[in-house]
């Protein structure tokens, strides 16, 4: 499973081959290079996935994003809670799933 980390942008760096910022990884610091996002600033939240920010979020959705994930890590320790489920996975409860229009077009269609 392939996954985004929301983390906290504590620095800036310029570098030679573009742009970098350390960030706050579980307390401890990581340099993470931000050539893929056009504006950071000290204290915005990235995602990062293996070295790299990928995009800009608010706290909000940083905030949700890392409450599903100690949620789904949680599980995988063994560690069912179902109130901590409903927590993790609020903002996806009560949400009628909608398919993107190229994959609504082959629904119960024979696919090759």
């Amino acid at each position: 499973m392939c996954v985004a980390i929301p983390k906290k942008v504590l620095a800036l760096h310029k570098t030679a081959s573009g742009t970098s910022a350390d960030v706050n990884n579980g307390g401890e610091l990581e340099r993470v290079d931000t050539s893929l996002i056009e504006s950071v600033s000290v204290g915005d939240f990235v995602l990062v996935f293996r070295g790299n920010a990928l995009r800009v979020v608010d706290a909000e959705e940083a905030a949700k994003i890392q409450s599903a994930l100690d949620c789904v890590q949680k599980v995988m320790d063994g560690e069912f809670d179902e109130n901590q489920i409903q927590t993790g996975f609020a903002d996806l409860d009560n949400v009628s799933s909608v398919l993107p229009p190229h994959l609504a077009r082959i629904v119960g269609k024979k696919v090759m």
